[in-house]
């Protein structure tokens, strides 16, 4: 049985919001090769040349994100902030409304909209983290019919051996990736 997923009006209006936070930001990644020296199994030493990629950095000022936070709050009738605090964003739904559905799609339309494709998901709690995990392998098809692409994810767990393993991934992949997180693995 395939599970279907109806796309809520409420929902893509919550990741427009996401996604215009950003406006004016030019899209891109980056890309750096990095060398490190290794001995090989004839003792002899060699340069490894690797890439690694992240998130372009935020082009825009502080005054640019709040002109942005500022719309979108006038737009919802809410208190307009006088100053960012951070560039801490959350997404704020009431319980089983789809908030993981609708910052899994934010992910994607950063992704189109600005190339972004190194995400962190932080929990307050294991039970939430694995919900979260859940969440993302039943969704994965779905995303995909849309997108055209499939979100990486892996939960990081301090009691994890294969932590080395996916956080090399993390970084060597242009890929979208995603790292699923509680406080206390932080």
């Amino acid at each position: 049985m395939k599970l279907q997923f109806k796309q809520q009006q409420y929902q893509t209006d919550a990741t427009n919001a996401v996604v215009r936070i950003f406006a004016g930001q030019e899209k891109g990644f980056r890309k750096e090769t990095i060398g490190r020296t290794v001995e090989n199994d004839s003792k002899l030493f060699e340069t490894k040349v690797e890439e690694i990629f992240s998130n372009k950095k935020l082009d825009l000022d502080e005054v640019r994100l709040l002109k942005n936070v500022q719309e979108l709050q006038k737009e919802q009738g809410i208190v307009v902030s006088k100053k960012l605090e951070g560039l801490n964003f959350t997404v704020e739904m009431e319980t089983g409304t789809g908030k993981t559905y609708v910052y899994t799609k934010a992910m994607f339309e950063l992704n189109k909209e600005y190339g972004w494709n190194k995400f962190i998901i932080m929990v307050p709690s294991i039970a939430i983290r694995e919900g979260v995990h859940k969440s993302l392998e039943i969704t994965a098809e779905h995303f995909q019919e849309i997108y055209g692409k499939k979100i990486r994810f892996f939960i990081y767990d301090t009691k994890n051996k294969t932590n080395l393993t996916n956080i090399k991934s993390f970084a060597n992949t242009s890929n979208i990736e995603v790292i699923v997180m509680n406080y206390q693995a932080f």
